[in-house]
């Protein structure tokens, strides 16, 4: 086991290949939590992100310690020139085991964050307590789907994004990294703010404006591309080609929690993807529509989402130092004594009543 140390500019880890890993930490210490959250962001963004805006009091009222990290090539983690969604599942297996986050944890995957959730179940379901996935990212070339079907789903998202997946698709992988590192790594900050009041939908817009999104979203941002871009131009090559896995790869292999949150009104990552997905899996997934929501304005600085998110995460969850009410009765009704007692009771309760009658003093 590597302990994490602490740099100048963060907290870091290092993984077993020498490759170091940024992260933060939120919530409460690994020596007082109940429950290990750990946060994959989405495309152009950091570990600045996490749950944005998300309370501490919320996080530490759940027993959560929650750990946002840079994935890959962004913010200040190294990047891994040969990732594929195998070697970012064994990245987190290897960071659960560092930071000590437990041997089953739970995963919570932001827009492009979502396509390696994914990548989790499909490699590395063993380790997974459950998924949450916030309007996460898909696979439009997943043989899961027919022609018709990606057609339409792609027909819903911007035009800048459709024409960056297919053009991606055609070029050289070169012309992918020097397009990020030459072109959109320089808009980071206020032009990548400016350009998301524009091009987002008007839930987005909205949140941008009223509250500390678009903040963070100058700040993240620029976290985002100290490498470069290089995270970013990966994710793009990703994304967009072939996965190695399909949907029911990840239904014959995960059978644990997993849960989707999507606003009707995100132009970035359309309702029709999942609802695509809820149709193919529909045993696996659990789809939350959000009406009248975009692909920011439920998740930033949205402190219902946040608790309905972590009280649908956890409600199915014992901490391991709870007793079971359920198993100390049935441990109990197995005792000898308790069972001699409830024979000699129900032998005397049954004296001289026909059968389906109750006595005044039972309960129905």
């Amino acid at each position: 086991m590597i302990d994490a140390v602490m740099e100048k500019e963060g907290k870091f880890l290092q993984l077993p290949d020498g490759r170091k890993i940024s992260y933060r930490e939120q919530g409460l210490p690994k020596q007082s939590a109940t429950r290990s959250l750990l946060v994959l962001h989405g495309l152009g963004s950091s570990r600045l992100a996490s749950m944005p805006g998300v309370s501490e009091d919320l996080l530490k009222e759940m027993g959560v310690r929650l750990i946002a990290i840079d994935r890959p090539g962004y913010g200040l983690s190294t990047p891994n020139p040969q990732q594929s969604f195998s070697t970012a599942a064994a990245d987190i297996a290897n960071i659960a085991d560092i930071l000590e986050l437990g041997e089953r944890i739970w995963l919570l995957g932001y827009s492009c964050g979502g396509a390696y959730c994914w990548g989790a179940a499909r490699y590395i379901p063993e380790r997974i307590a459950g998924i949450a996935m916030w309007a996460p990212a898909g696979n439009y070339w997943w043989k899961d789907f027919t022609d018709t079907q990606r057609k339409a789903a792609m027909a819903e998202i911007t035009i800048g994004s459709r024409l960056m997946f297919l053009l991606v698709r055609q070029v050289p992988q070169w012309m992918v990294y020097a397009y990020v590192r030459h072109v959109v790594v320089r808009t980071v900050g206020a032009r990548w703010v400016a350009s998301a009041k524009k091009q987002l939908s008007p839930p987005d817009q909205h949140n941008l404006a009223a509250n500390g999104s678009s903040g963070l979203m100058f700040r993240d941002s620029i976290e985002s591309a100290k490498q470069d871009g290089f995270g970013m131009a990966q994710d793009l090559q990703l994304l967009t080609g072939d996965w190695g896995f399909g949907l029911s790869d990840v239904q014959r292999v995960y059978h644990g929690p997993l849960h989707i949150w999507q606003g009707d009104q995100d132009w970035l990552v359309p309702i029709s993807l999942q609802r695509l997905i809820k149709k193919r899996i529909p045993d696996l997934v659990h789809l939350h529509e959000l009406l009248g929501e975009g692909h920011l304005s439920p998740f930033c600085f949205n402190d219902k989402v946040h608790r309905d998110t972590l009280s649908v995460m956890f409600s199915k969850t014992r901490d391991s130092n709870e007793v079971s009410l359920t198993n100390v009765n049935k441990a109990l009704e197995n005792t000898p004594q308790i069972k001699t007692w409830t024979k000699r009771r129900l032998g005397r309760n049954c004296q001289g009543r026909a059968p389906h009658q109750h006595s005044a003093g039972d309960s129905t």
